[in-house]
Formats: C-alpha cells, structure tokens, sequence
C-alpha cells in the first residue's frame, strides 16, 4: 500500500500535466476550430459598411470586426478552460485517491486536502508570478541600468538631485501623493461613517443612500468632466466684438457661487498648490459611496444584544457610535482603509483628464507619465528612469502591504487561541 506522500505527488503530477499540456492542447484546438468565426463577423461588418453608407474604408471595418470576433472567442475559450481546469484537477484528485487506496476513506481525505486547495490557488499564484512578480523584478533591475545595460545607481540620483529638474518635480509628487493619502480614505471614511449611521435612522434613507452611491458607476475620466463644469473659469477673456459676434462665457456652478465673472477665468483645479484639494474632492465624491455601503453592511451586522445592553445602561448616541458599534466594525474600517489607499496610489485619469500636470499638481503616477514624455537623461536612458519612479511608488506600498500582512496574522493567532 503506498504512502499518502506518493499518493499525493502521482496526484500532484496528473493535475500539472493536465495544466501543462492538456489545458494549452485544448485551447490551441479551440482558437484553430473556432478561427472561421472572425471571417465571419468580418462579413458581417462588410454588410453593415455597405448597407450604412460609413465613411471610413472597407478594410477597416473588416479589420474592427475580425478584432471583435477574436476577443469573443478569446473570452470564452478562457471561462471554457477555466472551468475545464477545475473539473479535470479535482476529477483527476479525488477519483485517483479512490483508486490508489479504495480500502481508507481516511487516507484518501487526506489526499484531497492536500491537493484541493492547489487547485483553486494554483492559477492565481501562476498569474501573480506572471504578471507581478517577474515584471517587478525586471523593472527593479531596469531602474539599476543605464541605457547600454551597465549597473549604475544614476537615475535615482537624478530624481533626488537638487540641481536635476527631476528632483523639484519628484519632492512634488511625493508631498501630494502624501496628502492624497492622508486626506481622502480619512473623508471617504468620515462621510461614509455619517452617511452609513445617519441614513440608516431615517425611512428615505435607502433613496438617499442610492443618490450617494450613484458616483461609483461613473468612471475617473466621467468624474473629471462632470467636476470641470463645476469648477470651470469665466471662459476666455473679454474682447472686442469680433464680426458681431460676442465671445460667450462658460463660469462653473461653484465660481458662479463664489462671484467669479469672465475675466478671472483660472479653474478652481488650477489654482497654485489649492487646487490640488478641488481634485481630491472629485475622488472623495466617487468613493463615498463605497465606502457607506460597506459600513452600512457592517453596522447591520451588529449584534441587537450589545446595542440593547447599552441602551439599558443609558448609553447615548455618541457613545453607542464610538464605544459600541465603531469597535466592533474595526476591522471592516481597515479594509476600507486599505482598499482606498491602494486607490489613491494608482491615481492617474484624474489629474490627467483635467490637464492638471502643472508641477505642484504632480501625484507619483503622473509624474511617471510625465517623466517618460519630456525627461531626457543620457539620451536613450529614459525608460531606465521611468523604472526608477515605477520603484519608488511600489515602494509606497509596500508600507500598507506589511501592515495588513501584520494585521491578518494578528487576527489568524486571536482566532487560533
């Protein structure tokens, strides 16, 4: 009779040449079966060009169409190997350990709950590997290289150089990437706190909870524009009239209020170091609304025992709030915490599509756009330095990921005991 290890090892190998050679077998033969399908939508799309009367030529819809038809199919052949990996690996573990020792259910659990778990994270951590993992430490050693391949430490000096244009621009982006990530998960969490304990008190609550959840199903890009009428100047100066026509002003909503008329026509994103704060507004609006439901969620998870032991004790609403209720949805506040600040890291359609590069607008993720645009070091070394700025703002996170690492093994021992 064999051991569980080699059980579990003649398992193990089955599951990877299954992912080896199987899985890739079957979704090549997908991709060469299902092929005719993008003539075929190309067709279609010749059809349609023919029949609409479009204005571009006929190839490119040929082309659009092919592409459309290919990420159909790309799509579901990879939802089809997905689901065929998971049958075949937990067939393969559970009918092999039948096989192997049919006469001890005891042994043949355990080989499943050696395996079972592999199969579910196994693909994440072969995507983590690829995805991350490598592309990190090809990026650390590309941050350390000039542009012929030498080992040099030149492109960090250079952010970090008084004299370098880098360095002013790099102190500005690291001060607003810290004020981002000091003041929106603080708002984001205050307002949705509020919201989640207020809304909840009152019967039209769930209309008022709705209307603030609405901005999380607009885009960052969507957000922007809708903010930019608001916080628009007057528009171009005042002129003459030219041809009888007379320059028409657009003032936003909020200048309006303020008083602003055409001729202070600077929009509130742009003014000098304050405007920052009118962009953390527009990503303070879209996440409030994430972060209300969530506590919402969690406040209903309460225990009635605890809320109704305090009411006898003759709490008050400031004291159940922050002495009952707070304490016990900790943990979901940290999630929340976390999830923004990751957020806030990877700012970047935001400033982007207000235009807002000036150098104290500059958040990290900005800057690296900027950086590959305009630096130039040593020639061709730019890319080389776009992955020294791609290592500082990983190295933001890295902070934030110790912590819930920290945090989860905390909670993992608490549980234990």
């Amino acid at each position: 009779m064999r051991s569980v290890a080699s059980i579990v090892a003649s398992n193990g190998l089955a599951i990877l040449l299954t992912v080896v050679v199987l899985l890739p077998t079957v979704a090549v033969f997908a991709y060469v079966a299902t092929s005719p399908l993008d003539q075929w939508l190309s067709n279609i799309g010749v059809w349609l060009h023919n029949r609409g009367g479009w204005d571009f030529p006929v190839f490119d819809t040929e082309l659009r169409f092919a592409k459309i038809g290919f990420a159909i199919r790309s799509v579901l052949i990879a939802v089809g190997v997905s689901f065929l990996y998971f049958w075949i690996s937990n067939w393969l573990n559970q009918g092999m350990a039948r096989a192997r020792d049919p006469q001890s259910p005891g042994r043949q659990s355990a080989v499943v709950e050696a395996i079972q778990p592999w199969i579910f994270v196994g693909p994440a951590l072969v995507l983590l590997l690829l995805f991350l993992l490598v592309p990190a430490f090809t990026t650390l050693k590309l941050s350390f290289q000039e542009a012929s391949g030498d080992f040099s430490l030149r492109n960090y000096a250079f952010i970090w150089d008084p004299d370098a244009l880098g360095y002013l621009q790099f102190r500005f982006a690291m001060r607003n990437s810290l004020m981002w990530l000091i003041l929106v998960p603080t708002l984001c969490i205050s307002l949705g706190l509020l919201i989640a304990v207020l809304a909840d008190s009152v019967k039209w609550g769930v209309v008022a909870k709705t209307f603030i959840f609405v901005p999380m199903a607009i885009s960052f890009v969507g957000a922007a524009v809708i903010w930019r009428n608001i916080f628009a100047g007057g528009g171009i100066e005042a002129q003459e009239a030219i041809n009888g026509l007379t320059p028409s002003y657009q003032i936003g909503l909020l200048k309006s209020l303020l008083g602003h008329g055409p001729d202070y026509n600077e929009p509130l994103y742009a003014l000098r170091f304050w405007g920052n704060f009118f962009l953390m507004w527009i990503l303070v609006w879209v996440q409030t609304g994430f972060a209300m439901v969530i506590f919402s969620a969690a406040l209903r998870g309460v225990p009635e025992d605890t809320i109704e032991a305090a009411t006898i004790d003759g709490a008050n609403p400031y004291q159940m709030f922050f002495r009952i209720k707070l304490p016990q949805i900790f943990s979901t506040v940290l999630v929340v915490w976390t999830t923004l600040v990751i957020l806030v890291l990877k700012v970047f359609d935001i400033p982007y599509a207000l235009s807002a590069n000036d150098d104290d607008k500059l958040l990290l993720a900005t800057m690296m756009e900027n950086a590959r645009n305009n630096w130039s070091v040593g020639g061709d070394n730019v890319d080389n330095l776009f992955a020294a700025i791609a290592i500082m703002l990983m190295l933001t996170v890295l902070p934030n990921m110790f912590f819930n690492a920290w945090r989860i093994r905390k909670e993992q021992r608490e549980m234990g005991h």
